[in-house]
């Protein structure tokens, strides 16, 4: 529709691009609609191009070729409205190329459209970040704001940003001023000029009521895909990642709940992930080797939590060196309490096996010690070696942000919480951050990363414990007591 505002003038020139052209083949038959009465469609498949009645053009392109390519075809055309439909497939390189075509030489405004769902994965989401809150929602206070760019370089991190013009010129003054020629004054020209605008508009179903009418069914199977897609389909929110980005599938987590218990040595241990009334849960689990055989999950005071946790560790006959727990934030407040127990510290770095002579490398390969629990984890799940206990899966468990919902589903809805932070994908393996999981999973993951906490216990030292008389250990048992004395 923006393309009719010039319909009628003769020396506008339109582009619509889409990833492929089986991919335009909606645009087309919605552009018959808008255009019939005012030109002729060209049905070739080598030129897919409306021509109006006035003189100007509207043409459909596809950009899936490479680079060169695509340079190669675009070189030299002139267009006064750009067009990219579902912005997040193209490449930024293109997407910036096509900026250059984006001129005109009669007066036309030029304007340059994209329009997409939510990819927080895409060059799009770094570029529209300042309108994103924190939660990966847009801010409703930036929505629809205008702010203004310099693209330098070939990155989409180097882009210059300001409020104004003049903010983005002064810090790019010497970019813009090497290209700039004293000619272009005597034309009325400024080099703020050579800053441009940018707005992010956010829209939602609810705004189409069209298609709400006329397909009421349609909200409601978006509404049943899962976790991440409904928050980015029905939500706009620009943080929560694809159901491929799970590293453990539903199908997979479900063979770990019917897996053969995985006793391996027999030691009785528990993990915690400790939190406090008001806030997530404390939950903890009894593991005999890999397997989980009871837990126990409380929302109280702190007070509360170091009784809690002293007497699940007595009756699940737990020593207390055998007990480890997440250190971060309120974990803070029961250390004193455990002085034996074994602290988990999430940003700790890496450790290597006591028997690897490559040291060095186990920092190359995880970002911190949770990364690196969390990936062994991984391959505990992955190679069936861990189990639960059948009798705890069917169990209903209340928490912060959902209630009387059986573990199984709970770990199911929180194995999305184990995947690679996207933004550190070039170097060694790093756990997406909490914050981002807590928008996918809807809660904090405490049923989750209590499960990380076990992978500890075969990386760390073993805890020296000072024992009274230690000496006597090492008495002669074959001393002759008979001996007498004066």
């Amino acid at each position: 529709m923006e393309a009719q505002k010039d319909i009628l003038n003769p020396d506008f020139h339109a582009a619509v691009f889409r990833n492929n052209k089986k991919a335009m083949e909606k645009l087309i038959r919605d552009s018959r609609k808008l255009f019939s009465q005012f030109g002729t469609y060209n049905k070739s498949q080598s030129d897919m191009t409306w021509n109006f009645s006035a003189g100007g053009t509207l043409g459909f392109y596809y950009h899936d070729d490479s680079y060169e390519d695509f340079k190669e075809r675009f070189q030299g055309q002139e267009y006064a409205y750009i067009f990219i439909d579902e912005i997040t497939h193209i490449e930024y390189n293109k997407f910036k190329y096509l900026t250059t075509c984006n001129r005109n030489a009669y007066g036309i405004r030029n304007r340059f459209w994209g329009t997409c769902n939510p990819d927080p994965r895409s060059w799009v989401r770094q570029f529209i970040d300042w309108w994103i809150d924190k939660d990966g929602y847009i801010d409703p206070e930036r929505d629809g704001k205008v702010r203004y760019c310099f693209m330098k370089g070939d990155r989409i991190n180097q882009i210059v940003w300001g409020d104004t013009r003049e903010e983005v010129y002064l810090k790019c003054k010497d970019e813009i001023d090497e290209v700039w020629n004293p000619k272009f004054d005597e034309y009325g020209m400024t080099k703020e000029q050579m800053v441009m605008s940018v707005a992010f508009v956010r829209a939602d179903l609810s705004q189409n009521p069209m298609l709400l009418l006329s397909d009421p069914t349609y909200l409601a199977r978006l509404a049943q895909q899962d976790k991440g897609q409904v928050l980015r389909d029905l939500k706009a929110n620009w943080n929560a990642s694809e159901a491929g980005d799970d590293m453990i599938s539903y199908d997979e987590l479900e063979s770990v709940f019917a897996n053969a218990y995985q006793y391996g040595d027999g030691i009785r241990r528990c993990t915690a992930d400790i939190a406090l009334e008001g806030g997530d849960n404390l939950v903890m689990y009894l593991w005999i080797g890999w397997h989980i055989a009871d837990f126990c999950c409380v929302n109280v005071n702190s007070k509360t939590a170091v009784s809690v946790i002293q007497h699940k560790l007595k009756e699940w006959g737990v020593l207390e060196e055998n007990f480890c727990y997440d250190l971060q934030g309120v974990g803070q407040l029961v250390k004193g309490f455990f002085p034996e127990a074994i602290p988990f510290n999430n940003q700790a770095a890496p450790i290597a096996d006591e028997d690897d002579d490559y040291d060095d490398g186990v920092k190359y390969l995880y970002k911190d010690l949770k990364s690196q629990c969390a990936y062994l984890t991984y391959r505990k799940l992955k190679e069936l070696n861990i189990s639960f206990d059948a009798s705890l899966l069917d169990r209903k468990v209340s928490g912060n942000g959902y209630e009387d919902i059986m573990l199984r589903d709970v770990l199911q809805k929180e194995r999305m919480s184990l995947r690679r932070d996207p933004d550190t994908k070039d170097k060694g393996f790093c756990l997406m951050p909490k914050k981002k999981s807590k928008v996918i999973v809807g809660h904090s993951p405490d049923w989750w990363e209590s499960l990380y906490f076990r992978a500890y216990f075969d990386i760390a030292e073993p805890v020296q414990m000072e024992v009274e008389n230690s000496w006597m250990l090492g008495a002669d048992m074959e001393m002759n007591f008979d001996m007498e004395f004066n």
